[in-house]
């Protein structure tokens, strides 16, 4: 997680999106993964997010992000290809256990739409500072609780993962050997997870309380300037939401028909 401006070296065609583009970009791909109503679309989709994360060069992070999301995706798989209600095509069995077709592509569409939203979040993390997105937000004409509340939701799993990285640096420093198989690693994944949330919740009221203290709720308080040069932001804000009103009415007129 970037907290400054020197902690970014970053290709000018990044550096020339705005914020609220960003943001509008992540907004845009949820509605066409949710939009989509088949897997192939939905791959397609998950590609072309994958591709925009895979732009900011930074493979740890996004491993890290994408690592919080394997173990909701396999319990999917499972609780889906064994129980949903339109299963009736076999496809596999493991032990008495009998997968179904039905179930299992419901579950990889319902995983293609986890992903693309990390991915297109990704983008958004990895290539704004949070001093950079708060400033041009609070330009934009939003209220520091606003802006507060919104950086608080899109960082939230970065901070997780820097959390339990430390949990897992105390861990080793203890004398427990790190987990060397998937299955180890989920094990050991559980008794961390309560207290790992239970922190990140903590310091996010801490910040809150911090920036009180500092005068931000001032109502005198002036918003700091930019210091980026973004390419037509208004225009591509204008863009971006039109795609999604369009993403949105053509979902609405195929529910209907359909």
């Amino acid at each position: 997680m970037r907290n400054n401006a020197e902690d970014l070296a970053l290709p000018a065609w990044q550096a020339a999106i705005d914020p609220i583009s960003k943001l509008l970009l992540i907004l845009l791909f949820t509605l066409a993964a949710f939009a989509a109503g088949n897997l192939p679309s939905a791959l397609s989709i998950l590609a072309a997010s994958f591709i925009l994360a895979l732009s900011t060069k930074n493979l740890p992070a996004l491993w890290g992000m994408c690592a919080f999301s394997l173990f909701l995706i396999l319990t999917m798989l499972l609780i889906q290809g064994l129980f949903w209600p339109g299963n009736h095509t076999a496809a596999f069995s493991v032990a008495s256990l009998t997968f179904y077709q039905e179930g299992l592509g419901h579950a990889a569409l319902l995983a293609c739409r986890i992903l693309t939203i990390i991915f297109s979040s990704s983008f958004f993390i990895q290539t704004a500072t949070i001093s950079e997105n708060a400033r041009y937000l609070e330009n934009s004409g939003l209220s520091y609780q606003q802006v507060y509340v919104l950086m608080s939701v899109c960082y939230i799993l970065p901070q997780m993962q820097e959390n339990l990285r430390k949990i897992q640096l105390a861990q080793k420093a203890r004398g427990i050997a790190p987990a060397k198989s998937l299955l180890s690693r989920i094990k050991n994944l559980f008794p961390v997870l309560l207290p790992l949330i239970v922190k990140s919740f903590q310091q996010a009221m801490n910040r809150s309380i911090a920036l009180q203290l500092r005068g931000y709720a001032s109502p005198k308080r002036r918003a700091a300037s930019l210091t980026n040069d973004y390419w037509k932001d208004k225009f591509c804000h204008r863009l971006l939401i039109a795609s999604c009103l369009v993403l949105l009415g053509v979902k609405a007129c195929l529910t209907i028909f359909n």
